[in-house]
C-alpha cells in the first residue's frame, strides 16, 4: 500500500490502571526537556483539507448503490474505537473528551471558551490538537508513530473541560489513562514500539515484561498450527502464561466457525516450557458485532452474487474472528472486477505492530473515476511488456502475470489512522500468486492541496517545474508502485513437505551472487513471518524502487498523457520524470523527521524506504544528486538533482539496489536482506543531528482530511459535506457518532463497553443528522453479534399525537414498577416458593396513596399559542384504580399469538416489508415479541395455510407496512441467542406449554437449560411541545416540534429518563434493579431509538438475553429473586406509564428553554426461544 502502514490485521476490552506502566504518571508532573518537548507539540496550524467527493457522489443515482455505500461506510467507521485502542490506552478517552466538548458547546467553540474563561489562543491550540488527533485517529501520528501533545497548558485544557460534569469527568479520565494527554516522563514512551524497550504499544496489552523472543515463539507456534495473527493481540499474564486475544463479535463462536476448531489451549515448550497459551475470543467484541451487522445490511442491497458472498465472508470473519473467512472475502473481492463502488475492510496493514504481524483496523468505500481508470487500464495492459525490464530474470517472477483490476477511485469514506494515496491488496501471498490482486489509486487524496503550501529544500530554479508536475508525477509513481511494485515477484517456496514451486534440484541462479540460491520459504512461512519487523518497510522500498526504474520508461509516461513515448528529457515527459526523482529525493531528506535519535529507530515504513533511496541517489556519483548549502547550520540547505543524469546514473543505481532487495525477498534470505536494509537505512551523527535539526525546523504539517457523512433517511441516502476547517473536522466526527461513550461509566477490563449515539432519524425530511448505528444494550449478557439496524422502528398506528391524557385518581407514593398479569401461582423454587411469589405479588400490588407531590395528573389539553402551565413541575401518572393508565396486555380471549397450535415448523412465509423481502420459517416468526406480531399481522395469522378472505394463499408474498431494518434487528438478535442453545432437547418433552409449566416449578436456570430468555423492553414516548411564545405560527411551531424531537432523541439512556431512579425504594429503582439483574446494565442505551414519521412520538427498543449465570440461594439472593420475577412476564406483557414535564435546552432555532410534556409508556415482555 502506498503512503500507509504494512501488511496485516485487530483489540481488547479496556485497559487496567496498571496497563503498560503508564498510569503512574502524574497529569502535571512531567520533566521532559523543553527543547525536546517542542518536537512533540501538535502542528500549529495543521493542514486541513476537504476530501472532495460531492460531484462524484451526485452521479450515483441508484439508491441501492447509495445504501451499499452507506452501510459499508458505517462498517468502516464502526471500527473507529478499534483503531483508537490500537494506538494507545488513552486515545479512546481523549476521543470521548473531544466529542463531549463538541456536544457541550453545540459546536459554538467561542461561546464555550467564554463560558470557561479560556483565551482565544488556548481555544485555537485545543482545536488544532483535536483536529490532528481526529485526523490521525489517536494521539500518535499515523505517519510517524510519535506522540503529539497540545500546545495549551494542562490548566487551560482543564478549564475548557470544566464546562459540564461530563466534560470534567472526560478530562480526568483522558489525563489519567495510559500516558495521559501530555508528555510522559520517559521519552521512549512517546514512540510506538516494543513494551520491553519502554515504548508504547497496545498490541501487547497489560504486558510490560513481554519480550520480542516470547512474541516470536508464540508467532512461530501459531504459524505451525495454521492460525494467522492479523486480527489478534497478545497478552502476558501475571503467571507468565499467554492469552491470544482474537477480535470477534461473540466471545464464544461456534466451533465450526473457528479457524482451529475446538482447540483453544496450547502447552508451550522450549524457553516457555510449562507455560500455556489460551485463545480468547471477543476482543473488540461490541465493535466487531456492529461491523458484522452493518455488512449484513449492505448485503441486502449488494449488486451481485460475488458481492453478497464477499459480505457474508466478511460478516463471518468479524463475527467469529476467523481469518480464513477473511481470506475467503479477499479471494472473492479480487474476482469482483470493475464494480461501480469499491470497498475493502478489515485488519489489513501491519506497520504499527512493532513485530510487524498484527494489523490495524481500516476500511474504505470509494467511487470509480471512469476517466482516470482508463489510463490505469492501459497501464495494466502494458504490464507484461514492462516486467521483463526489471532487473531480475523469469526464475524470480510469477509464472503468469494475473492481470489485476486497476481503478482510479474517489474516496467517499476511509476509516483509518491516515489516508493512503494508493492501495494494492490483498496482502496474502497465496492469493496474490494464485488469483491476483487489485490496485487502486485514490484520486481525491492525490489531488488534495492545502492553500499556500510551503515546499522547503527545493531550489528556487526548480520550484516552478516541481509545483507544476509533482502531482502528475506522483500519480504515475503511485500507479507503477502499486501495479508493478507490489504486483511483481515470486516467492520461492516449499509449498508442502517435499513439494516446491521451483526446480529444487536445479535451483535458480541468483543475479546478485551468480550462484544457485540456497534459501527459500519453508511450509507455513510467509514473507511477513520471515522478514518480521522490517517486512513492511522493505516491501515499500522495493515497490518505490520499481516506480523509480519504470518511471523512466517514456512509454509509460505516454500512457498517462505525457509525451509521445520517445525519450525526451527536455519535454513535458521529462518534466514529469524530473519531478518524480526530485520528489523522491526530497522525501528521503524529510524522512529524517521520522527517525528517533534516542532509540535509533524509524517510526514510518515509507519514510525509511525513501531515505534509503535518497542514499542510493547520493551514492550514484558524479553529483547526480547532492545536498547544497553554504551555512554551517544548513539553514539554506537545498537538493540539487541533475536532470541529464537520471537515465545514466539515477536509474542504474536504483536498479542495482532493487535487484538485491528483490532477490533476497524471493529467496527468504533474511540474513542478507536485513543486513542490506539495516546498513543503507542507518543514520549517522551528521544525518541524525545536523541534517535532522534543519528538517525539523522546516517541517510541513501533514494533511488531515475532512470527510463527508452519508445520511440514511427512510429509503434515501444523501451526502453531507463539512467546511475544510478544524471546526468542520470535529463536527464531521461528532455527527458520524462513532460509538460515543458516556465517560462516567467504569467498565471492567473483561467486558468491552459499548455506548453510542443512537440513530437520529426524525420526521423532518430536512434532518441531516448522520444515521449512526443504534446499539444493543451494553452489558455483556445483552450483546449480540448482530446489532440493530439504522433506520427508524415503525410500529402499528397509534392514536393521534395531539391527544391529551388525564388520570382521574391520584397516584401512589411508590407505584409498582410494571403492572403485571395475574401472578403465577405455581412455586418457582421448591424451597422458597412462597417467599418469592409473595414478594413478587407485593412489589406489584397497589400501595396506598401517600400524597406524593410529584405524583399528580398530567396537563390538560392545550392548543398552539397558549400554555396552561403556571408552574412547571415534574409529574408522573398515577397507578392503580379503575382509570389507571398502567395497563396489562389482556390474557383473555384465547392464547397469545405465538401459541397457535402446530402450524408446521418447516413451512415458510414470505413477507415484503417496504420493498424488502423476508422468507422466514413460521416457527422462527412466532418466537418474536407479541407487539411485533401484532404489528405485522393486525388481523391475526392463519396457522393452517388456507386462503384468507383477502385471497392470499401459501406461496404468496404478504405485503406488510413495517420497517424491514427493525425486523432484521430482532431476527439477528434472536438468531444469535438461538446459536447459544444446545441443539438437543430434554428427552420426553411434551408441548411447549407443558414444558414451561413443568420448568417453572424448578429454578430459572433449570427452565432455561435448553432454552434462552430474551427480555424485550419497548418505550413509546409521546411528547407535547408547549409553544415558546403566544404569536407563533403553525409552520414555525411544526419546526419547533421537530427540533424538540431531535433533542429528545439525544436522551438515549434507557434508565436516564426515570426521574426517581436514584430514590431508595422507588418504583423506578425497583424496576431498574430487576432489569439489571436480568441482563441489562444501568448505563445501557436503547438498542433502537427513532422518531415515528409525521408524529410527535419516539419509539425505542432494547433487547437483552436473560442472565443464567446467577448463583446463590433464592431466598438470600436479591439478584436471583429479581431475575426470577422477569419470568412472570413470559407471554404476559405488562405496561407502565409516566407523565412528566421537562425543559429542553439548546433546541435548534429556539432561544432559551422549550417546555415539553412527555408521556413515557414502557412495555416489558419476555420471549423464550428454543421451544418446538
Amino acid at each position: 500500500m502506498y503512503l500507509m502502514r504494512g501488511i496485516a490485521r485487530v483489540s481488547l476490552p479496556r485497559y487496567s490502571r496498571r496497563s503498560l506502566r503508564l498510569a503512574t504518571f502524574s497529569s502535571y508532573s512531567r520533566n521532559m526537556d523543553q527543547s525536546v518537548k517542542q518536537h512533540y507539540l501538535a502542528d500549529s496550524p495543521p493542514s486541513v483539507v476537504r476530501l472532495e467527493i460531492k460531484t462524484h457522489f451526485d452521479t450515483l443515482k441508484d439508491q441501492n448503490l447509495r445504501k451499499y455505500a452507506h452501510f459499508m461506510s458505517r462498517a468502516a467507521f464502526e471500527g473507529t474505537r478499534v483503531t483508537l485502542r490500537q494506538v494507545s490506552p488513552e486515545s479512546e478517552p481523549i476521543y470521548d473528551l473531544i466529542i463531549s466538548l463538541y456536544h457541550a458547546s453545540n459546536g459554538d467553540w467561542n461561546a464555550l471558551a467564554q463560558k470557561t474563561q479560556v483565551s482565544a489562543e488556548d481555544l485555537r491550540f485545543f482545536l488544532e490538537y483535536a483536529g490532528q488527533f481526529l485526523g490521525n485517529c489517536g494521539n500518535y501520528k499515523g505517519f510517524g508513530d510519535s506522540k503529539f501533545i497540545p500546545r495549551l497548558s494542562p490548566s487551560a485544557f482543564e478549564a475548557l473541560a470544566s464546562a459540564t460534569a461530563d466534560t470534567k469527568a472526560a478530562f480526568q479520565k483522558a489525563n489519567t489513562t495510559g500516558g495521559g494527554i501530555y508528555e510522559t516522563s520517559e521519552q521512549s514512551m512517546m514512540h510506538l514500539g516494543y513494551p520491553k524497550s519502554g515504548h508504547m504499544t497496545t498490541y501487547y496489552p497489560d504486558s510490560p515484561t513481554i519480550t520480542q523472543e516470547e512474541i516470536t515463539a508464540i508467532g512461530d507456534l501459531m504459524e505451525k498450527k495454521g492460525l494467522a495473527l492479523e486480527n489478534t493481540r497478545l497478552r502476558k499474564t501475571a503467571s507468565g502464561d499467554f492469552e491470544l486475544l482474537i477480535a470477534s463479535g461473540v466471545s464464544s463462536p461456534p466451533v465450526k466457525d473457528r479457524d482451529l476448531g475446538e482447540v483453544d489451549t496450547f502447552q508451550l515448550d522450549g524457553d516457555l516450557s510449562g507455560k500455556t497459551l489460551r485463545l480468547v475470543f471477543g476482543d473488540h467484541q461490541e465493535e466487531m458485532a456492529k461491523i458484522a451487522h452493518s455488512i449484513k445490511q449492505a448485503g441486502l442491497v449488494s449488486a451481485n452474487d460475488k458481492q453478497k458472498r464477499m459480505l457474508d465472508a466478511y460478516a463471518l470473519s468479524f463475527g467469529a474472528g476467523s481469518i480464513e473467512a477473511f481470506k475467503e472475502s479477499q479471494r472473492i473481492w479480487v474476482q469482483d472486477q470493475k464494480p461501480a463502488l469499491e470497498t475493502n475492510i478489515g485488519f489489513v496493514e501491519t506497520y504499527r505492530d512493532p513485530h510487524g504481524v498484527r494489523g490495524e483496523w481500516e476500511g474504505f468505500v470509494a467511487l470509480v473515476n471512469l476517466e482516470r481508470t482508463r489510463a490505469f487500464g492501459t497501464l495494466v495492459d502494458s504490464a507484461e511488456s514492462m516486467i521483463p525490464k526489471l532487473p531480475w530474470g523469469t526464475d524470480f517472477e510469477k509464472d503468469k502475470f494475473l492481470s489485476p483490476d486497476f481503478t482510479s477511485l474517489e474516496v467517499l469514506s476511509f476509516g483509518c489512522s491516515g489516508l493512503p494515496a494508493g492501495i494494492n491488496l490483498p496482502n496474502y501471498d497465496d492469493i496474490r500468486q494464485n488469483l491476483g490482486f487489485k490496485n487502486v489509486s485514490l484520486g481525491n487524496v492525490l489531488s488534495a492541496k492545502a492553500p499556500n503550501e510551503a515546499i522547503p529544500f527545493i531550489a528556487e530554479r526548480d520550484q516552478e517545474v516541481y509545483r507544476g508536475f509533482r502531482d502528475p508525477a506522483f500519480e504515475v509513481q503511485v500507479g507503477i508502485h502499486e501495479l508493478l511494485g507490489h504486483g511483481t515477484g515470486k516467492l520461492l517456496q516449499e509449498t508442502a513437505p517435499g513439494e516446491y514451486n521451483f526446480d529444487v534440484k536445479n535451483p535458480p541462479i541468483s543475479p546478485v551472487t551468480n550462484k544457485p540460491v540456497s534459501t527459500w520459504y519453508k511450509p507455513g512461512q510467509t514473507w511477513s513471518s520471515v522478514f518480521g519487523s522490517i517486512a513492511s518497510s522493505y516491501e515499500e522500498c522495493r515497490a518505490e524502487c520499481v516506480a523509480m526504474v519504470l518511471g523512466c520508461d517514456f512509454g509509460i509516461l505516454k500512457i498517462f498523457g505525457f509525451g509521445d513515448g520517445k525519450e525526451d528529457l527536455a519535454g513535458e515527459a521529462g518534466d514529469v520524470l524530473f519531478a518524480a526523482y526530485l520528489s523522491m529525493a526530497r522525501a528521503g531528506l524529510v524522512a529524517l523527521e521520522f527517525w528517533d535519535p534516542k532509540t535509533h529507530k524509524w517510526g514510518q515504513a515509507h519514510m525509511q524506504a525513501r531515505y534509503s533511496i535518497l542514499r542510493t541517489f547520493l551514492d550514484a556519483g558524479d553529483d547526480f544528486v547532492k545536498l547544497s548549502y553554504s551555512k554551517e547550520d544548513l539553514s539554506d540547505l537545498e537538493i540539487h538533482l541533475d536532470r541529464s543524469k537520471i537515465l545514466t546514473h539515477g536509474r542504474p543505481a536504483v536498479e542495482k539496489y532493487l535487484q538485491k532487495l528483490h532477490v533476497y525477498k524471493s529467496t527468504a534470505d533474511i540474513e542478507a536482506g536485513k543486513g542490506l536494509y539495516d546498513d543503507i537505512t542507518s543514520v549517522d551523527s551528521w544525518w541524525g543531528t545536523t541534517v535532522r535539526d534543519v528538517v525539523l525546523k522546516n517541517k510541513v504539517p501533514r494533511k488531515v482530511f475532512v470527510q463527508a457523512n452519508t445520511i440514511l433517511e427512510g429509503d434515501q441516502v444523501s451526502l453531507k459535506e463539512y467546511e475544510p476547517t478544524l471546526e468542520g473536522l470535529i463536527q464531521s466526527f461528532a455527527e458520524r457518532k462513532a460509538t460515543y461513550t458516556t465517560v462516567s461509566r467504569e467498565t471492567p477490563p473483561s467486558v468491552p463497553s459499548i455506548t453510542a449515539c443512537t440513530p437520529r432519524s426524525t420526521d423532518s425530511p430536512d434532518d441531516d443528522d448522520y444515521a449512526a448505528p443504534p446499539l444493543p444494550p451494553a452489558s455483556a449478557s445483552s450483546s449480540s453479534a448482530h446489532p440493530p439496524p439504522f433506520s427508524s422502528l415503525f410500529f402499528a398506528p397509534s392514536p393521534d399525537s395531539n391527544r391529551a391524557y388525564k388520570v382521574t385518581e391520584p397516584g401512589p407514593a411508590c407505584p409498582p414498577a410494571l403492572a403485571p398479569p395475574a401472578p403465577v401461582e405455581e412455586p418457582l423454587e421448591p424451597a422458597s416458593s412462597s417467599a418469592v411469589v409473595a414478594d413478587t405479588k407485593a412489589s406489584f400490588s397497589e400501595p396506598k396513596n401517600e400524597g406524593s407531590s410529584d405524583d399528580s395528573e398530567p396537563p390538560p389539553p392545550y392548543t398552539e399559542g397558549y400554555s396552561p402551565l403556571e408552574s412547571f413541575t415534574y409529574v408522573m401518572a398515577a397507578a392503580g384504580g379503575a382509570s389507571s393508565i398502567i395497563t396489562q396486555v389482556s390474557q383473555t380471549g384465547g392464547p397469545p399469538i405465538n401459541t397457535l397450535g402446530d402450524i408446521g415448523g418447516d413451512e415458510n412465509i414470505c413477507l415484503e416489508l417496504r420493498n424488502t423481502r423476508f422468507t422466514l420459517s413460521r416457527d422462527e416468526l412466532l418466537t418474536l415479541p407479541e407487539f411485533v406480531l401484532l404489528s405485522l399481522f393486525p388481523n391475526g395469522l392463519l396457522p393452517d395455510g388456507h386462503a384468507t378472505t383477502n385471497g392470499f394463499h401459501d406461496g404468496d408474498v404478504y405485503p406488510v407496512d413495517y420497517d424491514p431494518a427493525a425486523l432484521q434487528y430482532m431476527l439477528d438478535f434472536f438468531r444469535n441467542v438461538a446459536q447459544t442453545i444446545p441443539s438437543s432437547l430434554p428427552s420426553g418433552s411434551t408441548s411447549p406449554d407443558a414444558e414451561i409449566a413443568d420448568a417453572m416449578q424448578g429454578s430459572a436456570r433449570d427452565m432455561l437449560q435448553d432454552r434462552a430468555g430474551i427480555i424485550v423492553l419497548r418505550e413509546d414516548l409521546d411528547f407535547y411541545v408547549i409553544p415558546p411564545r403566544s404569536d407563533i405560527g403553525h409552520d414555525e411551531m411544526l419546526e419547533v416540534k421537530r427540533a424538540a424531537g431531535r433533542s429528545l432523541l439525544k436522551q438515549d439512556g434507557i434508565f436516564s429518563g426515570l426521574r426517581k431512579s436514584e430514590e431508595i425504594g422507588s418504583t423506578e429503582q425497583h424496576l431498574i434493579e430487576m432489569l439489571t439483574a436480568g441482563g441489562f446494565d444501568r448505563e445501557d442505551q436503547w438498542g433502537h431509538r427513532a422518531s415515528e414519521p409525521n408524529k410527535a412520538v419516539i419509539c425505542s427498543l432494547a433487547l437483552a438475553k436473560l442472565r443464567t449465570d446467577i448463583r446463590g440461594d433464592l431466598s438470600n439472593n436479591n439478584a436471583v429473586g429479581m431475575a426470577q420475577k422477569l419470568l412472570l412476564f413470559w407471554r404476559k406483557p405488562a405496561r407502565r406509564c409516566w407523565w412528566e414535564g421537562i425543559e429542553l435546552n439548546d433546541v435548534e432555532g429556539v432561544e432559551g428553554q422549550v417546555k415539553v410534556w412527555i408521556r413515557r409508556v414502557w412495555t416489558l415482555e419476555m420471549s423464550v426461544i428454543g421451544l418446538r
